[in-house]
């Protein structure tokens, strides 16, 4: 007992001294949105509505650290704490599933340990202001139809626990590669014991940078999920892709990013769906900017014989502490079907602390 108190002690001290070599930082952010989603569905079918307006919330809480290691090595570490909406049920699953992570960095690579961290595939180099044609067309609750626009690539996996290397190539860009053993998550309640569920493993390659080219920004991602546990034989694995460039004029920015699922979900009945975006803003001064998208879908199969497209203009203005967002949107044929059609308005005010 004596020497368990001893060690204890020591490792205790050694955390303390330890501590004193690093930097804690608390930060946050809060976005206000409201969103008007005007249908020509039939009235009367399944997720069917003539309009829907209504308030969103998404607000979260950064707990980051970083320092020396006793080896000379640089660390960080930190989780993040989400809270979106009035759902409980959402707050109690996701609440935990932000930015959690401990990376060891040695010069230009860092190993990294963790969730929603690690560079990955949630981007786009088309939209500059506002959302992307998935979340235009998104809306709380059944009563709009769901659409075949594509947001995340390959299963999404850098939502779900994992190990990865970053390497930082000066004026090149960062590459990067993740491995998770669950695409469904794979954490468990306890440091003491491991967890699996029925979601298989993954990885992700990819690629962050200007190419040494002043001005130009891209990106790649490839991205494979395998095929659940509880697969049949004619289950596929999940594929994505994601290709990303824009340039920088002065005031003028254009952009076009391309994005490619196959299939869209993990059972034989599945299709591809491959998007082309294309992105122009232009900075009218220093604290406004004015910008305008326009994406196409296209879904292999006969269940969506026409493709999806959104044509939307935004204006973003610059208070300082605050960002104001205003976008409206033009979507047409948005589930993969002629004649569903919507406008969209959509108002956020954001902020960072």
């Amino acid at each position: 007992m004596k020497k368990l108190l001893l060690s204890t002690a020591i490792a205790t001290s050694t955390l303390i001294a330890s501590s004193a070599l690093a930097q804690t930082t608390i930060t946050g952010q809060l976005d206000l949105s409201y969103k008007t989603i005007s249908d020509g569905i039939t009235a009367g079918t399944a997720n069917s509505t003539t309009s829907a307006r209504g308030f969103g919330r998404e607000s979260q809480i950064n707990i980051q650290n970083k320092g020396k290691l006793n080896n000379g090595m640089d660390y960080a570490a930190g989780f993040s704490l989400e809270f979106d909406g009035q759902n409980t049920t959402n707050d109690t699953t996701t609440l935990f599933d932000e930015n959690t992570y401990i990376n060891f960095i040695s010069g230009n690579t860092t190993v990294h340990f963790g969730q929603d961290h690690i560079q990955n595939q949630d981007r786009t180099l088309a939209t500059f202001v506002g959302n992307i044609a998935e979340d235009q067309a998104n809306f709380a609750g059944n009563n709009v139809a769901p659409d075949i626009f594509i947001a995340d690539v390959g299963g999404n996996i850098a939502q779900a626990f994992g190990a990865g290397i970053i390497q930082n190539v000066p004026n090149i860009g960062t590459f990067s590669a993740l491995y998770v053993p669950s695409i469904t998550g794979g954490v468990s309640a306890s440091d003491e014991s491991g967890a699996d569920t029925a979601g298989e493993s993954g990885y992700e390659l990819g690629f962050v940078g200007s190419l040494g080219v002043k001005g130009l920004s891209t990106h790649a991602f490839y991205s494979k999920a395998d095929a659940a546990d509880s697969a049949t034989a004619t289950d596929r694995d999940l594929k994505g892709t994601n290709l990303g460039v824009s340039y920088n004029f002065g005031a003028v920015t254009v952009g076009y990013n391309y994005k490619k699922n196959e299939p869209t979900v993990n059972t034989a009945a599945a299709s591809d769906i491959k998007q082309n975006e294309f992105g122009l803003a232009y900075a009218v001064s220093p604290n406004l900017t004015v910008a305008a998208n326009y994406t196409k879908a296209e879904k292999d199969g006969t269940d969506t014989p026409v493709d999806a497209k959104s044509k939307s203009i935004s204006v973003g203005y610059n208070l300082g502490p605050v960002a104001l967002t205003a976008q409206a949107a033009k979507l047409e044929d948005f589930d993969g079907k002629s004649g569903t059609d919507a406008d969209v308005l959509y108002l956020r005010a954001s902020t960072k602390f």
